[in-house]
Order: structure tokens, then sequence, then C-alpha cells
């Protein structure tokens, strides 16, 4: 049971996308060649900071799109997951960053409403992140599907972290 907000927030991001995209992960890369870290990396700052879109940091490339995921959920018919795929140092990879994270740094944005401060942003990412281990640890099904890159800014950059992840 979530006694955290970044718990609750790991549980949705699960629930909500990764239980839907992680099975069907290895199909949809099939016409992607050339990627060698074929799980999805889902990767975590620690800062809860995270670009607009992953190719802003310098020396990631974007390089396409996984074939997409047609399903119909909740009152929408045919909604579409895809992945997008992006190359450091010459290596392909698929990623993704968390969007519920923005939440946590939302939350802090408006502290008056939330009473949520930015103090609380970094334990309540590594809640989230602690989370999420625990609850893909319990799905052995999706085993061999994911990788989790937590990534601590003030002792690593993101593209460094990538890079080390991905050879």
């Amino acid at each position: 049971m979530a006694t955290s907000i970044g718990e609750g927030l790991a549980y949705s991001y699960y629930s909500g996308y990764l239980k839907i995209v992680l099975p069907s992960l290895a199909e949809r890369l099939r016409n992607n060649p050339g990627i060698k870290h074929t799980k999805l990396l889902i990767v975590i700052p620690a800062s809860g900071n995270m670009p607009k879109k992953l190719q802003d940091v310098q020396g990631i490339s974007y390089e396409g799109q996984t074939d997409k995921l047609e399903i119909d959920r909740a009152g929408y018919p045919k909604r579409c997951y895809t992945n997008n795929v992006y190359s450091v140092k010459g290596n392909k990879f698929v990623a993704d960053m968390p969007a519920n994270l923005l939440t946590l740094k939302d939350m802090a944005a408006d502290s008056e409403l939330t009473g949520f401060t930015s103090a609380q942003l970094e334990p309540e990412v590594s809640k989230f992140t602690e989370a999420l281990k625990s609850i893909l640890k319990q799905k052995p099904e999706l085993d061999n599907t994911y990788d989790i890159l937590y990534v601590n800014e003030a002792s690593q950059s993101l593209r460094e972290a990538l890079a080390a992840s991905v050879k």
C-alpha cells in the first residue's frame, strides 16, 4: 500500500504505462535494427529535473520510435503507445523518463496550494524509485524488459549515466 506521494506515483506509472508497454516491447523493436540495449531504460533523475526532450541532452540523439501498440483503454479506442529510440556514443537504446515525476515538481512549485516543498522533492523521487523497483520485482513476467537508471546528477551527468548504461 502506498504511503507517500512518490510511492503512489510509482504505482500509477506502472499500472497506467509500464504494464501496457513492457510485455510487447521486444516485438515492437523488431523493425529497429541495431539496438544494443533492448530493454526499456527507465531514466530517473534524482533531482526530478527532466529535459523536455531527452535529445536535448548534449550527446543524445533521437533515432525514431518503436512500432506502435494500439489498445482500447479508458474509453479511448485504439490508444497508441510508442517508445522513443535514442543513441549515445553510437549505441541505440529505448528510454522513458516517467512524466509522473513532473507532478512532484509542479507540487513543489505550487507549495502554497499543495503544502509540498522543494526540500521534499528528492526524497519523494527516491521513494518513487524504490517503490517502482519493488512493484516490478513482483512481476516476474516483466523480467528482462526494463532497466531502471537512477541518476544522481550531483555526481554524474545524464549523458554519462546513459552512455555507461547502454554500452
